[in-house]
């Protein structure tokens, strides 16, 4: 809906741009007039910016968008899926980067999480957007705009950014997606001697409330009570205003802690690749590509006991936690072990997430699912044409 939001969706939306742009016409249908040089210098991406159309969905959904920002979220995603499906005649096929719409049957979605509220899951009011309260006007308002049919979404080339994402996708839909884990950015990330690094840890994320970086500062001081010197990087754009001042009152007179806010990409894998540890706020995370980027900078990440990124930490459980108290136990056992350091590293670093979760196989699976619903042979993949142009390296891999 709004790739300045610079989040795991839009950097998902951007890799599949550019992995498409080779062999296709594109056309964006967004609410917004993103800023494409800006998106391809903060993602490292090579979106083509003069072949690419950008189209405003209607005129309310982005008249929603610009006034209120992300308080209509859900009837904003909505109405981008009713007027996707209104002109979807106008192109060979419809792919969303944001969820499950209502496309009919012609269509490649990618689900970071279900937007299907009659989907029964634990901790529901945990997992669904925060405006959205159950059986509401304003749920039914928004389902009804929205048109999701369950055969149709049977039907579709439906893709999931982690297993437990397609779990719940499973639970809601009665089928099971693909998982095709988002596309990490290694290129830049250098995988320092431990000897090298700040006893510090660092969070990437937008700053807003799911992200809970009031919870990381209790954490990262409960950590220096217990006689750990670790000092906190709070790095990522702001959402909400109103919890950034929370913050930022919660940070005043910490001199520990350091809100950096949105910072240039090199600045970024700096933090990272120079400091021991890395920690993630948000619970019931889809998939966390902020977690998949410290590991790939060779932090060691904590993360939140439910969601996807258990994926990344190979459900190590000395890197889960299920309170402030628990991350602060945790974190001080391991800083205070460097044999326990040094085990836990290994999964880490650029070339083992660039194996897991790198932009080349997150790009050559987009392209051969497409071509794969056009009913085309793919280009530079694993059975196309002999005379099929040679497979364009992705940026960033």
């Amino acid at each position: 809906m709004d790739l300045m939001s610079k989040g795991g969706g839009e950097a998902v939306a951007m890799n599949v741009l550019e992995a498409l742009q080779g062999d296709h016409d594109l056309t964006l249908l967004t609410l917004t007039d993103p800023d494409l040089r800006e998106l391809n210098d903060y993602f490292d991406t090579s979106v083509d910016v003069g072949s690419l159309t950008v189209e405003r969905a209607g005129y309310l959904a982005p008249w929603l968008n610009d006034r209120f920002g992300l308080k209509y979220y859900v009837l904003q995603n909505a109405l981008l899926g009713r007027y996707a499906r209104r002109h979807s005649d106008e192109y060979d096929l419809l792919v969303s980067t944001i969820n499950e719409l209502g496309l009919e049957s012609n269509a490649v979605q990618y689900v970071h999480f279900p937007f299907d509220w009659t989907v029964s899951c634990d901790d529901r009011e945990h997992i669904f957007h925060p405006t959205v309260e159950e059986d509401s006007l304003y749920e039914r308002l928004a389902t009804r705009v929205a048109g999701v049919d369950r055969e149709d979404i049977r039907q579709n080339a439906l893709l999931a950014n982690s297993g437990w994402t397609a779990d719940v996708v499973e639970d809601a839909y009665g089928t099971r997606p693909e998982v095709v884990h988002p596309p990490i950015d290694t290129r830049e990330f250098e995988d320092l001697p431990w000897s090298e690094r700040e006893d510090g840890i660092v969070t990437v994320g937008r700053i807003e409330r799911s992200k809970r970086i009031k919870e990381l500062i209790r954490i990262t001081e409960g950590v220096r009570e217990r006689g750990r010197d670790l000092h906190l990087h709070v790095i990522g754009p702001t959402v909400d205003e109103e919890y950034r001042e929370e913050v930022e009152a919660l940070a005043s007179g910490r001199d520990y802690v350091e809100l950096e806010g949105e910072v240039p990409r090199e600045e970024l894998v700096e933090r990272i690749c120079t400091h021991k540890y890395g920690i993630h706020g948000k619970e019931y995370e889809h998939f966390g590509m902020a977690v998949a980027e410290l590991a790939a900078g060779g932090a060691i990440p904590f993360v939140p006991n439910e969601g996807g990124q258990h994926a990344i930490v190979d459900d190590r459980e000395e890197l889960l936690y299920g309170s402030v108290a628990d991350a602060t136990e945790k974190i001080a056992r391991v800083a205070a072990d460097p044999d326990l350091q040094r085990e836990l590293r290994e999964p880490m670093g650029p070339s083992a997430i660039r194996r897991r979760f790198g932009r080349r196989r997150f790009q050559r699976r987009i392209r051969e699912i497409v071509a794969e619903a056009m009913d085309r042979p793919a280009t530079g993949v694993p059975g196309a044409p002999t005379d099929a142009p040679a497979e364009r390296p992705a940026s960033g891999d």
